[in-house]
């Protein structure tokens, strides 16, 4: 359906945002690649890692360090990583749960916001093993939380968006308290009809772009 910098989207990824579903390692790769591209393009001090490459940071531990992460230019001012609780190195679809691993330069810690708080604790721990620097510390950070089974990773998207804003914004003053009224559930269910929008509306230009001609809103792949 979309072919947008390193990430390739199906229909069927698309379809889990268009109704109570969990979301998947695209879906969540897109929205970091978009922030990173296009909402954020002069930010050079941000470095948003995905759930695959996290996934496989975490499995390599710190032989992942110089392989995952050197290449794209960690350490960098603020570094988020999507967490998933996957335990199965074989199945990297695998898991049943997102959260948010943000790491700070200005204080070389690394926070975790969890909306199902403790639940993936263990898995950011991981990261935090493969990825830590000399004097780095790591924290449990409270985190507004979902009030039902599939919204995780939408909450990662949320965050990860409100964290990227504030650094543009406000840059090593950044707060990185994330109160309920800055992430709301219905703030949240509005996210994820954007990103829906947003991606039809890619999908339709690029079809456009290459004499398909679909419609703006169409489900095709």
């Amino acid at each position: 359906m979309l072919s947008y910098g390193d990430v390739k989207l199906q229909a069927s990824d698309v379809a889990l945002l268009d109704g109570p579903h969990w979301l998947n390692d695209q879906i969540i790769g897109f929205h970091f690649e978009y922030l990173a591209r296009e909402v954020h393009p002069t930010q050079n001090e941000m470095l948003l890692v995905p759930g695959n490459s996290t996934f496989l940071l975490s499995n390599l531990g710190r032989e992942g360090l110089p392989v995952v992460l050197k290449p794209l230019g960690f350490p960098k001012q603020l570094v988020l990583f999507a967490i998933n609780d996957n335990p199965d190195v074989t199945e990297a679809e695998g898991g049943s749960h997102w959260s948010l691993l943000a790491y700070s330069a200005a204080s070389n810690t690394f926070r975790h916001y969890d909306s199902l708080s403790g639940s993936n604790l263990a898995a950011a721990q991981r990261v935090f093993q493969a990825a830590k620097l000399p004097g780095s510390t790591f924290r449990e950070q409270p985190a507004p939380q979902q009030r039902n089974g599939h919204d995780c990773g939408m909450y990662v998207l949320a965050l990860a968006q409100l964290l990227c804003r504030r650094l543009a914004e406000h840059g090593q003053r950044t707060s990185w308290e994330v109160t309920t009224d800055a992430v709301t559930p219905a703030g949240v269910a509005a996210l994820r009809q954007e990103v829906l929008q947003l991606i039809r509306s890619k999908a339709a230009a690029a079809a456009a772009a290459a004499g398909l001609g679909f419609p703006p809103n169409t489900e095709q792949g």
